[in-house]
């Protein structure tokens, strides 16, 4: 059932159920997509903060984000909306559907039964696959923390609450419009710490604090306030994983020295690289660790909510940052109301506190201090606010150091390789290729042309490469209407497209009229490489004469009028005693010999005659002459058998 000012049913498709998850900014519910009958988790706008553009915008920002991330290890988000007022004092409420992921937070598994080595190794595998394609994507998460991961039960992992993500090139006019520090202490970047810009390599490091609190049981920075723990970020070296738990070996050392390394161009240059080195340290870890319990300290200092925090080093003296320390001690923001048991779904909302800003410390009335103390406050202040300023100085100018001494790489050679073998080498190489795609006649379709700059090429890591990656030939149709049409119309046809006229042969048609195209090859309307050859098939005018003698005249005839033929029939009749009556005795023109389209073919056709009796032996002379004399007598009756014949070989049609 949906709350007091939250419908039942949404937009008459979701059905609201109970309260799963709550932060500062949005509660979630778990849901019933009616339409579609699958369960959802409902993300909805709290009502105090919908009337504010502000959270308007950022809730927008959230659904779009995710919405351009099709990814199995990224919660999907389904839809999104806005809930009409409930009530004369209502406000619109937007909301966004997401994917409902059983399971539990990787906040819930280090704080409760704990995860082994190789479930980190695993976990952190699935996290950076996540961030792999969200960074190809142009989408910087921001806020990489453990409640923001969930893993399934089956140890499947989904990364959630892209809040507070942006585009890569939207971070920098971000940050300068606001000394706001963005995210969650204990997994902030320097860079996110200091307030400049970020990329994808702030995500690789939060991810690293990440691993090195499943490895550990605490976070890399702990201290008394958020405010602190993101100077030590920017300031102080984090231990060595080993010093904590003395089971893991050297090789995490060195893992987690490069993958927190201060400077970006220090650390992994992206998910893929960190991906693959990760894959080589499993190698490292002994089979029979243990699952790593959370340390007393993690509970005691700092808080895993998403938060504003003031800059470090981007202007903001460390006096402020010490009182700005003390006020967050005092008087917590109010991101940080909500329950501890929010933490409890993968939903986390508290991404979306990102921006509340945090209350001021304010003097609480009736309290005095003594004097004595105010003075000892104030020295105390002024040598950290000085010690402060020493230190950011000295970020600043080791910074600056990192900076000018950026790493020199060869363009790798990547000609002919496939486009995503050549996008994985120029990675390798600590490079950022963008692909542009052409026609090439020469190169195979979705292999790299060139690189520019030129392979052997020096240039900065993290410079932009140019890759030009084939289309293969530009492709053209063969004309449709050249069937039917004269050769000379066909060939001016096929030139005119882009095409050559390749050989020409001529063959029979009892339909095609002489020189007039009969087919192609390819076949008209297909798409054919610009330049190719076209074979055609031209009539030549004639028709193949089927071979008919032996069949009956009746079958004779239809041979000859068939569609494939069209020759008319000429018929004669012969008597003769050796063939049934109608069978073709002979045709006019050969089989297989060509004629012209509509000729005659003249058939012979058999009428069968009874043979004369030969006179017996045992006759004598003079009884067998009788009868052959008889006919002598007259000339008229012998007149009337040999015209008889004649007649009967009169031409019929």
């Amino acid at each position: 059932m949906g709350t007091p000012s939250i419908p039942d049913r949404i937009n008459d498709r979701y059905e609201v159920g109970e309260v799963i998850g709550r932060g500062g900014m949005a509660t979630v519910h778990v849901g019933q997509d009616v339409r579609l009958g699958r369960r959802v988790a409902i993300k909805i706008l709290r009502p105090e903060l919908a009337a504010d553009e502000t959270f308007h915008e950022r809730f927008q920002r959230e659904a779009h984000a995710v919405a351009s991330l099709n990814h199995h290890s990224i919660v999907a988000i389904y839809d999104t909306g806005e809930i009409r007022p409930q009530g004369p004092d209502g406000v619109m409420r937007p909301y966004i559907v997401m994917e409902y992921v059983p399971g539990q937070t990787l906040r819930e598994l280090i704080h409760g039964p704990g995860v082994t080595p190789q479930q980190a190794v695993e976990y952190m595998l699935g996290i950076l696959d996540a961030l792999s394609f969200s960074h190809r994507a142009g989408i910087v998460h921001r806020d990489i923390k453990p409640a923001n991961v969930k893993v399934t039960p089956d140890g499947g992992v989904k990364v959630m609450d892209f809040g507070i993500a942006r585009a890569v090139e939207d971070t920098q006019a971000a940050l300068t419009q606001s000394q706001a520090v963005l995210g969650t202490a204990q997994y902030l970047s320097p860079e996110q710490a200091r307030g400049i810009a970020v990329d994808p390599r702030s995500d690789l490091y939060s991810a690293a604090c990440v691993l090195f609190e499943m490895l550990t049981g605490r976070a890399p920075f702990v201290g008394e306030s958020s405010v602190a723990i993101a100077a030590q970020h920017v300031r102080d070296a984090p231990p060595a994983p080993s010093a904590l738990n003395p089971r893991l070996p050297p090789a995490v050392d060195r893992f987690m020295e490069r993958a927190l390394a201060k400077s970006p161009q220090d650390r992994f240059a992206d998910a893929g690289e960190m991906r693959r080195a990760l894959r080589e340290l499993a190698g490292h870890l002994p089979g029979d660790l243990g699952a790593t319990q959370p340390m007393a300290a993690t509970a005691e200092t700092g808080d895993g909510h998403t938060k504003t925090l003031p800059a470090v080093g981007a202007g903001a003296p460390a006096a402020a940052v010490v009182a700005a320390g003390r006020s967050e001690d005092t008087e917590p923001s109010r991101v940080d109301d909500a329950p501890t048991q929010a933490h409890a779904h993968p939903f986390d909302p508290d991404a979306d506190d990102a921006e509340a800003p945090a209350a001021a410390a304010r003097p609480q009335p009736g309290t005095r201090k003594p004097r004595r103390g105010w003075v000892v406050a104030l020295v105390i202040l002024l040598v950290l606010a000085l010690l402060g300023a020493g230190t950011v100085l000295g970020v600043q100018w080791w910074q600056g150091q990192q900076v000018e001494q950026v790493a020199r790489v060869s363009v790798p050679q990547v000609a002919g390789m496939d486009s995503t073998t050549a996008e994985n080498t120029l990675r390798d190489a600590g490079l950022d290729p963008t692909f542009t795609r052409e026609h090439n006649d020469t190169v195979a379709d979705k292999h790299v042309i060139d690189v520019n700059p030129a392979a052997g090429t020096e240039v900065d890591s993290g410079s932009k490469v140019t890759v030009r990656v084939s289309e293969g030939p530009e492709s053209v149709k063969v004309p449709e209407d050249i069937v039917g049409q004269s050769l000379e119309y066909a060939r001016e046809s096929i030139q005119h497209a882009g095409l050559t006229v390749g050989p020409v042969s001529t063959v029979n048609s009892a339909t095609v009229p002489a020189n007039a195209v009969i087919s192609s090859d390819p076949a008209p309307g297909s798409s054919v490489a610009k330049d190719s050859a076209v074979k055609l098939q031209v009539s030549s005018g004639k028709v193949t004469v089927p071979d008919v003698v032996g069949r009956s005249r009746a079958e004779a005839e239809k041979m000859l009028q068939a569609d494939d033929v069209r020759l008319n029939a000429n018929v004669e009749i012969r008597e003769t005693e050796d063939a049934e009556t109608g069978t073709v005795l002979e045709q006019s023109a050969p089989a297989g010999s060509s004629v012209s389209q509509g000729s005659t073919i003249t058939l012979t056709v058999a009428r069968r005659t009874t043979p004369t009796p030969t006179p017996s032996a045992s006759e004598t002379p003079e009884e067998t002459a009788e009868p052959t004399q008889a006919p002598t007598r007259s000339t008229a009756p012998p007149s009337r058998p040999t015209s008889a014949p004649s007649a009967t070989r009169a031409t019929e049609r």
